[in-house]
């Protein structure tokens, strides 16, 4: 009976060798499941061999059924309790499933077994998958989720089918607004695994660090409904409310004109939650606006600055931040930052090509004589201020008086010169008002036609006094103002006006003797070089 017994034994034994060989071909093949039922049909007949569970383990692992892997590694361990190539696989499931302390300690018991250049590999992973977790999770403990994810990241892609791992990196993504790549990652999460509890909270964050608070809150509400101990979901849900609620009222006072409070409310918004980016930088770039309009403008860049440096596709910062330059100066920067929000935002082209043309014209006038500044006016200044500022500028830089050196001369030659051009522009309201809107009408090259550019400041200076005080005009061969025979000259100037350039006395008033008439025109050789009357003028007592 004995010899039976081991007969029938040795046949099944036989029988679970040839499904094994098979299954060892499908395996090679890679064909992992077709070698899988084979080694099953091998333990079926014979049960206590432990190469027949330690196959069907490896091919378990190529399938990525790793719970399955660990069960027959265990099987195969109970018969064959030193088997590297069983402690290898068993070591890896725990691996694969982000189970990093389970499998550190097979490892190094592998290491004492087979020192192999593998095994040393193997066990260092390991070692540096524990140490990229460790490091992960003290940034998120301490919220700096763009740290946590350069550790998470490298621990996720050498296990992407462990769930718990590629939570904390979907979370992490999240955080730190690579929105698509954290839908893509919650999709393959769903896929792999189907619905869990994390899918909320994970929905949730999304939403909310993609720019949209309302949808976030409305998922994470639900999440909260399914489960009143998700304590995540309930808090992400109140940093979400309460981000809003602070924004709402800052936005009210804002468009109130309150803008302290508005600065105030903007600020406690900062400062829920200094990781999510979008929102933060919708919200510099209104507490911007608010110092704008408190014409704090350096302040106002700054936080234009931040929103920018959070968001650099979010158009408005830019277009803020290029009224404050303008304000500040900073003509170049105004126009760079118009010009990217023509790129971000097609509907502002009119807008901005309209901006940019205000600061090429104020770019050309910077680039060309200040007059108000060369007579020490503001641009409010009355036709008072300017005659006024004229005299004590005229005399005080007239050459005559200014004779110390030669270097001296040349100074108040240029002043004394520079003086005259910007009266005989800022007196004449035509004049001004083209040169304010960036057109120097003193300049050839400037567009603006039709006026006199050679500017006299010599006979400017006689006219202003002259006309005042009946002083000498200084024209040589007219008796020092007089035409012989008693012909005087009763004219006052209006330099840089709309009158005729005098020749011959064509149109102008004067009297001879006790006779008056109104202008003949035969006067050879009377002429004023660069100077303009009108022709209605009015004798002055």
């Amino acid at each position: 009976m004995e010899v039976e017994r081991n007969t029938g034994n040795d046949k099944l034994r036989q029988q679970a060798e040839e499904h094994k060989n098979k299954g060892n071909d499908y395996f090679k093949r890679g064909l992992y499941s077709n070698a899988a039922e084979e080694y099953e049909k091998a333990i079926e007949l014979f049960a206590n061999e432990p190469n027949y569970y330690g196959n069907r383990a490896a091919c378990f692992l190529q399938m990525k059924k790793y719970n399955k892997c660990l069960k027959d590694c265990e099987k195969a361990l109970s018969l064959d309790l030193n088997n590297i190539k069983f402690l290898r696989r068993k070591a890896l499931s725990l691996q694969y499933l982000g189970l990093f302390n389970e499998a550190k300690p097979i490892f190094e018991q592998i290491v004492n077994l087979d020192n192999s250049e593998q095994s040393l590999k193997e066990h260092k992973q390991i070692k540096e998958l524990i140490n990229y977790l460790q490091q992960a999770k003290q940034k998120l403990d301490s919220n700096q989720y763009k740290e946590a994810l350069q550790f998470i990241e490298k621990v996720a892609k050498e296990v992407p089918d462990a769930v718990d791992i590629q939570i904390l990196n979907c979370e992490c993504l999240a955080r730190t607004s690579n929105i698509n790549q954290a839908q893509e990652q919650l999709r393959l999460i769903q896929d792999k695994h189907g619905p869990r509890a994390e899918t909320y909270y994970l929905k949730g964050l999304i939403e909310l660090y993609g720019g949209s608070p309302d949808k976030a809150k409305s998922i994470l509400q639900e999440g909260v409904r399914q489960d009143q101990n998700n304590k995540k979901c309930l808090a992400a849900y109140q940093m979400a409310k309460d981000q809003d609620s602070y924004k709402s009222k800052g936005n009210d006072c804002l468009n109130s004109n309150k803008f302290n409070d508005a600065i105030d409310y903007y600020t406690k918004a900062l400062e829920v939650d200094s990781n999510n980016f979008k929102f933060n930088s919708i919200i510099y770039a209104n507490r911007g606006l608010a110092y704008q309009k408190l014409k704090d403008h350096r302040k106002a860049v700054n936080d234009f600055d931040k929103s920018i440096e959070l968001n650099e596709k979010y158009f408005k910062p830019y277009l803020r931040r290029g009224d404050s330059r303008q304000e500040l100066g900073d003509l170049d920067g105004a126009q760079s930052d118009y010009q990217k929000v023509m790129e971000l935002d097609q509907g502002s082209i009119q807008q901005m090509r309209q901006k940019i043309n205000d600061i090429t014209r104020k770019q050309k006038q910077l680039s060309k004589k200040d007059y108000y500044k060369i007579l020490e006016v503001d641009k409010n200044a009355t036709d008072a201020d300017i005659k006024k500022a004229y005299r004590k500028l005229a005399l005080q830089w007239h050459p005559d008086k200014n004779k110390e050196n030669e270097e001296q001369k040349k100074l108040a030659d240029k002043k004394f010169r520079e003086i005259a051009e910007a009266y005989s522009v800022l007196s004449d309201k035509q004049k001004r008002q083209q040169f304010d809107m960036g057109v120097d009408p003193n300049d050839p090259m400037g567009g603006a036609g039709g006026f006199e550019t050679n500017i006299d400041p010599t006979q400017i200076f006689k006219m202003f006094f002259g006309g005042e005080g009946g002083a000498d005009f200084g024209f040589g061969n007219m008796g020092g103002g007089e035409f012989p025979g008693g012909f005087h000259t009763m004219f006052t100037s209006n330099l840089g006006g709309m009158g005729q350039n005098m020749r011959g006395g064509s149109g102008f008033p004067f009297q001879f003797g006790d006779f008056s008439q109104q202008g003949g025109a035969g006067f050879p050789g009377f002429q004023f070089q660069g100077m303009q009357f009108t022709q209605q003028q009015q004798r002055r007592k």
